[in-house]
């Protein structure tokens, strides 16, 4: 599980009381409620500083694994060039066996 992944299954547990029981669990069936997706929402623009939409969310599924891409799309929606040219020269820095080693640990 990817580190947004980790920290959007935290936000979830400390929202709806019990961590969710996979990543395709929706998170109303697992008993969340609407104070429960207002707290998940506020606690995720406190950790990412942006806005997940709700639409997405309800029309993706909103499950662990939906949610935390809603939060790596938004993300890179509000990244800017500066910093989207400075990941890349970073990564274009790496050899093939530290960017192996990095894909290894996200997985």
């Amino acid at each position: 599980m990817s580190e947004i992944g980790e920290a959007v299954a935290r936000l979830w547990t400390e929202a709806v009381g019990a961590a969710p029981a996979g990543p395709e669990v929706e998170f109303f069936e697992a008993g969340g409620t609407s104070l429960a997706l207002v707290q998940f929402l506020a606690g995720v623009q406190d950790v990412y500083g942006v806005e997940l939409p709700l639409d997405r969310l309800f029309t993706e599924g909103f499950t662990p694994a939906g949610a935390a891409s809603a939060v790596e799309q938004a993300l890179l929606e509000s990244a800017d060039i500066a910093e989207l040219t400075a990941l890349e020269a970073e990564l274009d820095g790496l050899s093939d066996e530290e960017i192996r080693a990095l894909l290894a640990e996200e997985a």
